[in-house]
């Protein structure tokens, strides 16, 4: 059992650390064989690169917004109520989100006065960041149309 915990620690240590063939040994309990301590550390180093390289593309990175147009059109032709339409230009950090994303939607007048309520919120939420007190650090809203 206690060398399962090690090589849990030992596996996480070789992914999230630049760890040598050194430090790995130092890491082994005293219980385990010497030969059995080598042949695990050829291994952990063998995958070690495969490791990181699965984590890295694994990560979850969230697009920046690099630009913003908007214009004005109608929801229909028989219609007098307009709308604003959206154009978002997204710029990806990652090599799996590499270039860029252009998401276009539309927003009546009532749904961009819930979008610029929940605007407005973000903005005090973010201008309040070092505040510790504000009590709403992991705040959330929804906006639902």
């Amino acid at each position: 059992m206690q060398l399962l915990v090690c090589l849990r620690m030992l596996i996480r240590r070789c992914v999230y650390e630049n760890i040598t063939k050194d430090e790995i040994q130092k890491l082994f309990p005293q219980e385990v064989l010497p030969e059995l301590q080598r042949l695990l550390t050829l291994l952990l180093q063998k995958f070690q690169r495969e490791w990181r390289g699965d984590v890295l593309k694994d990560q979850v990175s969230l697009p920046r917004l690099k630009a913003m147009t908007w214009n004005m059109a109608n929801q229909n032709q028989d219609s007098t109520e307009h709308a604003a339409i959206i154009n978002l230009k997204l710029q990806g950090d990652t090599q799996s989100l590499s270039g860029e994303t252009e998401v276009k939607f539309q927003l009546a007048k009532d749904t961009l006065e819930t979008m610029l309520k929940s605007m407005y919120f973000i903005r005090d939420q973010l201008s309040n960041v070092g505040d510790a007190s504000n009590g709403h650090g992991q705040a959330q809203e929804t906006v639902n149309t």
